[in-house]
């Protein structure tokens, strides 16, 4: 997994979608809702989303 990817968790300041858009716009690899529902939910506290974003995430990084 590529390291240089920003974390959401790390970006997280109360607002998932404006974590997810920054790790987005900072790697320029955009995702869609069919991604992310399948990847990732809504279900969880807040951090068990984002660390499963971050996981998903890093992954769809590496297959490209």
């Amino acid at each position: 997994m590529n390291n240089d990817i920003p974390k959401s968790r790390a970006l997280y300041t109360g607002d998932i979608n404006a974590a997810v858009i920054a790790v987005q716009k900072a790697t320029g690899i955009e995702i869609n809702d069919n991604w992310w529902n399948s990847k990732v939910g809504n279900n969880g506290s807040s951090e068990e989303i984002l660390d499963r974003f971050d996981r998903a995430y890093a992954e769809l990084i590496a297959e490209m």
